[in-house]
């Protein structure tokens, strides 16, 4: 996985549009550059250390994913979340870094992988990848 991440920062990608790149590998989907490029647009926070870029690509994928929108938004929306706070505390980029701009090198990537993974678990439990 870290390979894979690193693949992705060498692309120029970052966290939400690496797990939307990592996702359209992985379900075997077309490479679609507009989408991942899309997902620049919750990069730090939406620019802002507003809601993890990773939490909203890892949510945007299930929009995807799922059969129909009620599955995406009352099942799989709220597990993420939930798994998303008990395990780092916060959903907020700012408080991910906690004033720490080296954390985006030394904690996100950590985050990027531990989310993609959890992602692909709930997309098989649900089978759906």
């Amino acid at each position: 996985m870290k390979e894979r991440l690193l693949v992705e920062k060498l692309r120029g990608h970052c966290c939400s549009e690496s797990i939307m790149a990592m996702f359209l590998e992985d379900a075997n989907r077309e490479n679609n550059e507009e989408l991942v490029k899309t997902m620049g647009a919750f990069c730090a926070g939406l620019g802002e250390g507003l809601v993890c870029g990773t939490l909203a690509a890892a949510i945007s994928v299930f929009f995807i994913a799922a059969e129909s929108r009620e599955q995406a938004r009352d099942e799989l929306r709220p597990e993420m979340m939930k798994w998303f706070l008990d395990r780092y505390g916060s959903y907020s980029c700012e408080d991910l870094l906690d004033g720490d701009e080296t954390r985006r090198i030394t904690y996100c990537p950590i985050i990027v992988e531990e989310t993609y993974c959890k992602l692909i678990e709930m997309l098989e439990d649900a089978d759906l990848l």
